[in-house]
């Protein structure tokens, strides 16, 4: 039987290596094929048109107080010369995002159960050295996935799955989707690995970070966003068009670089505020709309 190494970071004295639960047969249901735009990362000159005016709130939940869990898919990532800094630095965003005047920026918004807040904790991560999926696998392969590491997923968190699977020609760097296994609400983030990906790369020359991390972070920034404001696509997102929070505001970065929580700095794109818009501040986005900021 395949073992996965485990790092839970907030329960340091128990860190330690443990086998895989099963796979599930249950891995839940696949999401509307017309919510798919909603849910994608699109590389650059990729996806449809941005829907114009603020976000609108569907009726759901939204994620309150956020927590996350990284899962690195493929064997390559016990190899030094592929992990390079991209788990440590995965690791300390995760982190930092935490209280940060980033995450700060989402909490105009609520949803039925309450105001979103900047409270985030990182629950640690796993490395699953098996075979990653040659392409992005649909969403029950995910959840299975989730499932097969996490046998009861929590619902206030984000599975983030860092696959060491090339974009190839997919359209997008990464995806959020959501599903259910064992009744158990389950969030989950795809994204590729963007070594040397141009259509992925926010051209980070303002930080330390490899150009691999920087794409990382930078979709990790927008999924996550994304997630804790329409966990389930009945949060915040355009009322006509395809678009979320970060959506509207891909690849723009209002500020060079954000400081988190952790002191640790990152060049992520900024998140759309209806507060912003509807002062005119906040940078522009391709609509030439302000509205995106970054705190």
């Amino acid at each position: 039987m395949t073992k996965r190494r485990w790092c839970v970071a907030t329960l340091a004295l128990f860190a330690a290596c443990s086998e895989a639960a099963p796979t599930p047969t249950d891995p839940g249901p696949t999401p509307r094929a017309s919510d798919q735009a909603d849910r994608v990362f699109w590389a650059r000159g990729q996806g449809p048109a941005l829907p114009l005016g603020v976000m609108t709130w569907h009726g759901g939940d939204v994620l309150v107080a956020s927590k996350t869990f990284a899962i690195y898919w493929g064997s390559d990532w016990n190899t030094p010369g592929f992990a390079g800094d991209k788990i440590t630095g995965l690791t300390s965003f995760l982190q930092g995002w935490n209280g940060s005047a980033y995450a700060g920026a989402l909490t105009e918004y609520s949803g039925q159960n309450g105001q979103i807040t900047a409270a985030s904790t990182f629950l640690g991560s796993v490395i699953d050295p098996s075979t990653a999926p040659s392409a992005a696998p649909g969403d029950a392969s995910l959840i299975a996935e989730v499932a097969s590491l996490v046998p009861v997923p929590d619902p206030e968190t984000l599975y983030l799955i860092y696959a060491t699977t090339p974009r190839g020609t997919a359209p997008f760097c990464g995806f959020h989707t959501f599903g259910t296994y064992k009744r158990h609400p389950v969030q989950i983030a795809w994204i590729f690995n963007l070594d040397g990906d141009g259509s992925c790369d926010p051209h980070d020359s303002f930080t330390t970070h490899s150009q691999g991390l920087a794409a990382l972070a930078n979709v990790t920034a927008h999924e996550l966003a994304e997630t804790i404001t329409d966990p389930r696509l009945l949060g915040w997102y355009a009322m006509t068009g395809a678009g979320e929070i970060a959506d509207k505001c891909n690849f723009v970065f209002a500020a060079a670089t954000v400081t988190f929580s952790n002191s640790t700095t990152w060049h992520v794109q900024s998140e759309w505020s209806n507060t912003a818009y509807n002062a005119a501040t906040g940078a522009l986005n391709r609509n030439q709309e302000p509205g995106c900021v970054s705190s």
